[in-house]
């Protein structure tokens, strides 16, 4: 049953088909999209767990090192099936995942467009990035990454589903009905909590890690027409973000200790 089917009314038949599977659930992770904390949950409560992380000191590119773990990483550890795996994996990554775990589940968390943009430029000018320092000399103010990089124009559905333009229509339902749960930022807290539902671990209290905020390089504050300018290239991602938000005000309205019972 997947993301798509997921209402009030049909929440308990939900919950029942994704809390009684006891194989491997994937979470693609999205850049500057909460990670760090299901990650953490995942690793405590998930286990075993594994994140698929590219070493940045490797002569080998990243997104070659992504694919080739996804081939090849052991989804089991001393001869127990992995309960849980993660990683900045696109698309194309996840399907040799599957390929490998047909009955895996997959599960993912979204960000309003223009924030995770932003969070994202801040992010990329720190060590913490894999490519800091080329990001500073390729881009060093915001103008300049707006009008240059890629990681501007629908990155959230680019990794999703290996597409930066096209019809909403089309392929927001699609990812809708590909994924068994999309978590949402902004609502951090009902999410955790349905996703400690469906894998079946403990409701610790959900915490969003900021990390980049108060960076030196980060002082840069965004212009109302730089806002703007994001927005618009972000329709795809937009209209993603407002679907999986209707489902949590649609599932806002109940709680889930009522859900759940």
């Amino acid at each position: 049953m997947k993301f798509d089917k997921l209402r009030p009314p049909s929440w308990q038949r939900y919950l029942a088909h994704h809390s009684a599977h006891d194989g491997l659930w994937i979470f693609q992770h999205v850049p500057k999209t909460a990670g760090s904390s299901i990650t953490a949950a995942l690793s405590a409560h998930a286990a075993p767990y594994t994140n698929i992380a590219a070493d940045r000191a490797a002569d080998q590119p990243l997104r070659a090192q992504y694919r080739d773990m996804a081939a090849n990483a052991p989804l089991e550890r001393n001869g127990v099936p992995l309960r849980s795996v993660s990683g900045h994996l696109w698309k194309s990554d996840v399907d040799l995942l599957l390929s490998r775990s047909p009955n895996a589940r997959l599960f993912t968390f979204v960000r309003e467009p223009v924030r995770r943009v932003i969070s994202d430029f801040r992010y990329s000018r720190t060590p913490a990035h894999a490519h800091w320092e080329k990001q500073l000399a390729d881009f060093p103010d915001l103008d300049a990454y707006i009008e240059g990089s890629p990681a501007v124009r629908n990155k959230t559905v680019f990794f999703l589903a290996g597409v930066r333009d096209g019809d909403p229509a089309e392929i927001v339902p699609w990812i809708l009905s590909r994924f068994d749960y999309i978590g949402l930022l902004e609502e951090m807290a009902l999410s955790h909590a349905i996703l400690s539902h469906l894998l079946r671990m403990p409701e610790a209290e959900a915490e969003h890690r900021r990390t980049t905020e108060e960076v030196a390089a980060n002082a840069e504050r965004p212009t109302e027409a730089q806002l703007d300018r994001i927005r618009a290239m972000n329709r795809l991602d937009e209209a993603l973000f407002n679907a999986v938000s209707l489902t949590h005000r649609r599932l806002r309205a109940r709680s889930l200790p009522e859900m759940a019972a």
